[in-house]
């Protein structure tokens, strides 16, 4: 049996996966609701979750090419904040992904219903979930090419969502000879039609949209040649879903009037095929969309079951989620955070349609949380590693934070600001809430293993780190 996890994932296999994780049903739901709240204005909600994602993104990145390590940004957090604060956020983590999932998986049950509307909205779920636990089973090369082509069959799909809008807009082809055109932005109640506030709830639904980018970092445990492979991960993946995300939205604001969908019920990228005349265009964007959520559930339960392994491996958890079987995969990790997701199944068969958004909600604040502790942690690396003394340079950075220190701050300010937005949305109010429950939960846990010394008193930072991880693969 193999010792530890297998450094098997290629640059374009983890680029891919997180972008696979961030595109699920949540973008194509999402935006209903989200563009009926802030009219065309969401375009700079997506533009400004996109720069805070940015600042995420490379803050973790530095961390992550300067010390590849299986656990990321909980290894970080616990290294340079402290253990207690580093086993928090890697729960918090795992219950985002957990809570994301389940609704993923009941959104896909409520999509399966446009074929068969007397199917119980529970069963796909449960068939996907069984699925994607088998391919999670599989060695992690088999499951990085499976996951690769999923991430790349959303990606192709959105792209050309983007073309036939663009066709819409400026040729009038499917349109009876009507062009379409950007004022649509502005002439149809202004481009903030429901004011300042619309935005602000409008916001927090964004947020959901974009979270869970930071997968990127915890697949470092098992990517082959990492510094060289993450340093071009980092560099892309926030690209390629901004562009992804902004231009599609962009496109499809200015394709149609956006307050089309004060009278139609349903996702605006259904609708704008519809628009188009295609037959089959509702069949087809159902089947991406439910694509797009067995991409992002397969993500998800890859990303919460290597976080278990590394809690696992600190010997703050049980030693038995940190085995690992013939395959180099932590499969009691696999199978523990399938049998958590299977309760949304459960929650699912009990109220079929109200668990979406309660669900949904309640992941928010988790990933928020994160990425605070993300930006946090990357300051104190900082700071850290320029006190430390090194005559031979080895704590220099190989992808370094520009203009630090401005570009962290600027992220934590605007952080506070999505959190008062979170208030303010009765949307996502409740998402709050639940996220403190459990925040709380795992501080008093927390506090537990301090009293018990099961948490780690001392670990591995900067070179260390790196010396350390190459030494376990």
């Amino acid at each position: 049996m193999a010792s530890d996890l297998q450094r098997t994932l290629s640059s374009r296999q983890i680029s891919m996966l997180a972008i696979g994780g961030v595109i699920g049903v949540g973008l194509f739901y999402g935006a209903e609701v989200s563009v009926k709240l802030a009219g065309p204005a969401v375009i700079l909600d997506f533009i400004l979750c996109g720069v805070l994602v940015a600042i995420v993104m490379r803050s973790l990145g530095e961390m992550v090419v300067h010390s590849p390590v299986s656990g990321s940004f909980s290894y970080y957090a616990s290294s340079v904040l402290s253990p207690q604060i580093g086993f928090i956020s890697a729960g918090m983590w795992w219950f985002y992904w957990i809570a994301t999932v389940m609704s993923e998986l009941a959104g896909i049950g409520k999509i399966a219903q446009f074929w068969a509307p007397g199917f119980p909205v529970w069963l796909p779920g449960l068939i996907a979930l069984i699925l994607f636990t088998g391919s999670n089973l599989l060695a992690v090369k088999i499951f990085g090419e499976i996951e690769f082509w999923f991430a790349l069959l959303k990606v192709l799909a959105v792209a050309t969502f983007m073309i036939f809008g663009l066709m819409l807009m400026f040729t009038g082809v499917f349109s009876q000879g009507h062009i379409e055109t950007i004022t649509n932005l502005w002439t149809h109640g202004g481009f903030m039609p429901n004011g300042v506030l619309g935005m602000l709830m409008a916001m927090s639904l964004v947020v959901q949209a974009y979270s869970g980018i930071e997968t990127l970092a915890v697949e470092s445990g098992e990517s082959y040649n990492p510094k060289q492979a993450l340093k071009r991960a980092f560099g892309s993946v926030t690209v390629r879903v901004g562009v992804l995300y902004v231009g599609s939205m962009l496109i499809m604001l200015s394709a149609f009037p956006w307050n089309y969908l004060l009278h139609h019920a349903g996702s605006p990228y259904v609708l704008m095929f519809s628009r188009i005349g295609i037959p089959v265009a509702a069949t087809i964007i159902n089947a991406i969309i439910i694509t797009s959520g067995l991409s992002s559930c397969d993500t998800g339960l890859y990303g919460g079951s290597r976080m278990l392994y590394s809690l696992a491996r600190e010997g703050t958890l049980s030693p038995k989620l940190g085995k690992i079987n013939h395959n180099s995969i932590p499969n009691v990790a696999v199978w523990v955070t399938a049998l958590a997701i299977f309760i949304g199944i459960i929650i699912t068969y009990v109220a079929p349609n109200q668990v979406y958004v309660w669900i949904t909600s309640a992941s928010a604040f988790a990933d928020l949380f994160i990425w605070g502790v993300i930006i946090v942690s990357e300051i104190q690396f900082r700071r850290k590693l320029s006190s430390a003394k090194s005559p031979t340079g080895s704590n220099s950075l190989d992808y370094p934070v520009p203009w630090w220190p401005v570009l962290p701050l600027i992220g934590l300010v605007m952080l506070v600001g999505i959190f008062a937005a979170f208030l303010i949305s009765p949307l996502t109010r409740v998402s709050v809430w639940a996220g403190i429950l459990f925040l709380a939960f795992m501080v008093m846990y927390a506090g537990v293993l301090q009293r018990r010394n099961a948490l780690p008193q001392e670990m591995a930072f900067g070179k260390d780190a790196v010396r350390q991880s190459s030494a376990e693969s």
